[in-house]
C-alpha cells in the first residue's frame, strides 16, 4: 500500500514492529474476527445470486416457479440474518482488542515515564508528553480496531466480488473497474496530503498542551505581572494553528467522500447502460443485471473503506512515531556488577564505607524536537560546555558535608548526579567502591535520599504525603514524631482536619515554608544512609531554621548528610565544606580551615554575616 511508505520508499518498520508487538497479543480475537468477516463476505456475495435468480423467476407462471421463488426469498432472508450476526460479532472481535491495545499502550507509556530520569524530562516538555498519551493514542486505537477490521474486510470483498461479477459478465466487470481505479488514484493523492496535515496537527496539539501546562503552572506570575493579554494571544495563536490545519483536513474529507459516493453512482449508470445493451442482445438476463447492481454496491463499499483505511493507517503511523519517543526511551535499572562484585554486594549495608567522587564531568543533554532529533542552534556549531568539571571528594559514614556556591555554580546539578537523577559517566561516582552506574537506581535510592529545594506534594492528605513511599521501610517514625521533628505540630493543630487535611494540587493550600517542612518530614520519616538536602530551609524563619537544624544534625535517622546551603548555622556545624565555583570545587575543608585558606570563602562568610549574601536558586 503506498501510504505505508515514507517519501524515500522505505517501510516504517520500527513503528509496525511496535504496533504488532501489542496487536498480536490478541491474535485469537483477531483470528475469530477474520473468520466472522470471511463468513460475512461469503454470504454477502451469495445474496445477489439468489436475488438475480428470484428476478428471473418472476416471469414464470406455474406453481413450480412460485415455490422456487419463495424458497429463494427465504434463503435471502436467512443469509441476511446470518450476515447481521456475523458482522456484529466481527466488529466486537476487532474493536475490543483495539481498546485493549490502547489501554496497554497507555499503561506501558506511563510506566516508562515513571522510570525515565530527569534528563529525559528536560529534553521532552511535559505538555507534549501529555498530548502524546491522551491525543496521539487515538490513532493507534483506530488502527488496532477499525483499521485491522477494514484490512481483512477489503481483502475479502475485493477478492470475492470481482469473481462473482466475472462469472456473470467479464466484459461488464472490466467496464466497472475503470471509474473505480480513477477514483482510487484521486483519493490516494488526497490522502497523501492528509498524512502531512495529521502529523502537523499532532505537533500543534503537543505545543498547545505544553503551553497550557506552562501557563497554568505560572498563572500567578501571569496575573501578578498583568500579562494576561499576552498569554491569551499566545494561546489563541496556537489554537488558531490547530483550527487552520483541521479545516484543511475537513476540506479534503468533504472532497473525498463525494467522489467515493459518486463512484457508486457511475458504476450503476455503466451497469444500466452497458448491461441494458447486453440485455437487449440477450447476453444477460434481468436477474443478472439486478445481481450486478448489487455487486456494484459491494464493490464500491471497500473502496470507500479503503479511503478511511488509508487515513486511519496514516494517523496510526504518526501516532506510533510519537508514542515511540516514549516507549523506545532506553531505561535500565538493573544491577550490572560483575559476578565477583555481586557476591560481595549487600544492598542493606550499602554506604558502609561511604561515597567517593572521582574526576566527575557532566554535560546537560541536548534539547530534542518533536521528532526526537537533537536541536542545534542555527548559525552555531557550538561546543558543549561542562556543567561540572573535575569534581572529586568523599563522604565518609557519619560525616556531615555542606556545599556552598554562588547562583549557577552547579550545586543542584551535583546533587542530581550523585543520586543519579542524571545519567553520569562511568567510573565517576562510587558507593562502597561500587560504580553507581552499575547499580540499579532502586538500590542507590534505598541508601541515598534526596530532599529537593522545590518540594512536590500530591493532591492528598497531609498524612499520606508524609508516609509516601514508606510502606516497605524496616522502621519509621510515628506521625507525631515526624511532625515534631519538622516543626509542623503547631501548624497541623490549626488545620481543619489535622493530618487528614487535603493539601491540594502540588500543596497549593500550604505556604512555601509548610511545603518544605512536610517534604523534610517525608525525608526523615524512614532511615537513610545518606540524606541530601538541597537548600530545603530557604522558606523558613530563623527560629524555625535553628530548630530544624538541631533535628537534622541530632535526631535524623540518616547516618551521613550532604547539605546544600548558605546558612551560617549549617556551615559552622558540618564536618567539611565544598566550595563550588563555575562547576569546579575550588576549596575543601572545615569552616575554620576555609576561613584561613580561602579568600572566596572569607568574602562569602563576611557577606553572610552582614546579610548581603546572594540568594539561592537552581544551579
Amino acid at each position: 500500500m503506498p501510504t505505508l511508505f515514507l517519501s524515500n520508499g522505505s517501510i516504517i518498520l520500527s513503528e509496525l514492529r511496535l504496533f504488532f508487538s501489542y496487536a498480536l497479543q490478541h491474535k485469537y480475537s483477531y483470528l475469530l474476527g477474520v473468520i466472522c468477516l470471511f463468513i460475512t463476505n461469503l454470504l454477502a456475495v451469495t445474496i445477489p445470486v439468489y436475488l438475480g435468480e428470484s428476478i428471473d423467476l418472476l416471469g414464470g407462471s406455474d406453481d413450480q416457479d412460485y415455490h422456487a421463488l419463495i424458497e429463494k426469498i427465504y434463503w435471502v432472508i436467512g443469509f441476511a440474518f446470518c450476515v447481521m450476526i456475523s458482522r456484529t460479532a466481527s466488529r466486537m472481535l476487532f474493536f475490543n482488542p483495539g481498546r485493549l491495545v490502547e489501554k496497554e499502550f497507555k499503561n506501558d507509556a506511563f510506566k516508562k515515564l515513571t522510570q525515565s530520569q530527569q534528563g529525559f524530562y528536560e529534553t521532552h516538555p511535559v505538555g507534549g508528553l501529555i498530548s502524546i498519551v491522551n491525543n496521539d493514542i487515538n490513532g493507534i486505537r483506530a488502527m488496532a480496531g477499525v483499521g485491522m477490521m477494514n484490512v481483512f474486510n477489503i481483502f475479502f470483498t475485493l477478492s470475492m466480488t470481482p469473481i462473482k461479477m466475472w462469472q456473470i459478465s467479464p466484459s461488464l466487470m472490466l467496464y466497472c473497474l475503470v471509474p473505480v481505479i480513477i477514483s482510487f488514484l484521486i483519493v490516494n493523492h488526497a490522502i497523501a496530503t492528509m498524512r502531512k496535515l495529521l502529523s502537523q496537527r499532532m505537533r500543534y496539539l503537543q505545543n498547545l498542551s505544553t503551553q497550557t501546562v506552562t501557563f497554568l503552572n505560572g498563572v500567578e506570575v501571569i496575573k501578578g505581572n498583568d500579562i494576561k493579554t499576552w498569554a491569551l494571544d499566545k494561546f489563541n495563536h496556537s489554537n488558531d494553528e490547530i483550527l487552520a490545519v483541521s479545516l484543511k483536513q475537513l476540506r479534503i474529507r468533504t472532497f473525498i467522500m463525494p467522489i467515493l459516493e459518486f463512484t457508486e453512482s457511475v458504476l450503476k449508470i455503466i451497469i444500466l447502460g452497458v448491461g441494458g445493451w447486453y440485455l437487449m442482445q440477450s447476453e444477460l438476463s434481468l436477474g443478472d443485471i439486478t445481481a450486478f447492481l448489487a455487486y456494484a454496491s459491494l464493490l464500491a463499499m471497500p473502496f470507500m473503506s479503503l479511503g478511511r483505511l488509508i487515513s486511519t493507517v496514516q494517523m496510526g503511523m504518526v501516532s506510533l512515531k510519537s508514542m515511540g519517543r516514549i516507549l523506545h526511551q532506553p531505561v535500565s535499572d538493573e544491577n550490572t556488577l560483575s559476578p565477583t562484585d555481586k557476591a560481595t554486594f549487600s544492598q542493606s549495608a550499602l554506604f558502609s564505607k561511604g561515597l567517593e567522587v572521582r574526576n566527575l564531568h557532566f554535560t546537560y543533554p541536548k534539547l530534542k524536537d518533536e521528532n526526537g532529533e537533537h536541536v542545534i542552534k542555527s548559525g552555531e556549531d557550538r561546543k558543549q560546555e561542562f556543567a561540572l568539571k573535575n569534581i572529586s571528594f568523599t563522604i565518609k559514614p557519619g560525616e556531615r558535608v555542606a556545599i556552598l556556591g554562588r547562583v549557577g555554580s552547579g550545586k543542584t546539578t551535583l546533587v542530581n548526579c550523585l543520586n543519579r537523577f542524571y545519567d553520569i559517566p562511568e567510573n565517576s561516582v562510587f558507593i562502597d567502591g561500587y560504580d553507581v552506574t552499575k547499580l540499579s537506581r532502586k538500590e542507590i535510592r534505598a541508601a541515598v535520599r534526596t530532599i529537593t529545594q522545590e518540594p512536590f506534594l500530591f493532591s492528598d492528605t497531609l498524612e499520606n504525603n508524609i508516609q509516601f513511599g514508606s510502606e516497605n521501610a524496616p522502621s519509621r517514625l510515628t506521625m507525631e514524631m515526624a511532625l515534631e521533628q519538622s516543626a509542623m505540630t503547631k501548624d497541623v493543630k490549626t488545620f481543619p482536619d489535622g493530618v487528614q487535611t487535603l493539601v491540594g494540587e502540588k500543596g497549593i493550600l500550604l505556604s512555601g515554608g509548610q511545603k518544605q517542612r512536610i517534604s523534610l518530614a517525608r525525608g526523615m520519616f524512614t532511615p537513610a544512609n545518606l540524606l541530601m538536602l538541597d537548600n530545603v530551609l530557604s522558606a523558613v524563619d530563623n527560629e524555625t531554621e535553628r530548630f530544624l537544624l538541631n533535628q537534622i544534625f541530632n535526631n535524623a535517622q540518616a547516618k551521613s548528610g550532604l547539605i546544600v546551603s548558605h546558612r551560617q548555622a549549617v556551615l559552622e556545624r558540618v564536618d567539611k565544606i565544598l566550595l563550588l565555583e563555575d562547576g569546579e570545587i575550588t576549596a575543601t575543608g572545615s569552616h575554620s580551615e576555609l576561613l584561613k585558606t580561602s579568600n572566596l570563602y572569607r568574602e562569602t562568610w563576611q557577606f553572610l554575616q552582614t546579610g548581603t549574601a546572594e540568594g539561592e536558586s537552581n544551579a
